[in-house]
């Protein structure tokens, strides 16, 4: 019981972050649904279908969920956020930290840009029988 309520509330944390990232620019929304759909799946099948058939977020669930979609702007918001925390990084911590910050973030940005962007890249992928993702 008490680990649905933990994942629950993690959930409706990330679909508030997700919501403040329609509206916030540099901070991607695609990926908070992801993780709001992830948390409710282990809390609340009901909360889960909420955020799948939601007029926002849905599309981008789905599109994730069946196709691994990963949209371009989403990635090219988390591309500028991650510019941003280097900088921000590069002037408040040490270089050490600022080192492990952008390895992480080249790895994050790798594995981001190797999904398709749009629908039609997923099907011209699957046309010419090339691979969708990393272990797909």
């Amino acid at each position: 019981m008490v680990k649905k309520w933990f994942w629950g509330i993690l959930g409706i944390l990330f679909v508030g972050l997700a919501y403040i990232g329609i509206i916030t620019p540099g901070i991607p929304t695609t990926i908070f649904a992801i993780l709001a759909a992830w948390a409710f799946s282990n809390s609340s099948p009901e909360l889960n279908n909420w955020l799948h058939n939601h007029k926002l977020f849905g599309k981008y669930l789905n599109n994730w969920e069946k196709k691994r979609v990963f949209p371009n702007k989403g990635r090219l918001a988390m591309f500028f956020v991650m510019i941003i925390s280097s900088i921000s990084i590069y002037f408040t911590l040490s270089r050490k930290a600022l080192l492990i910050a952008v390895v992480c973030f080249i790895l994050i940005l790798i594995w981001a840009f190797r999904y398709p962007g749009s629908v039609e890249e997923y099907e011209k992928r699957v046309k010419e029988g090339k691979k969708i993702g990393w272990l797909n």
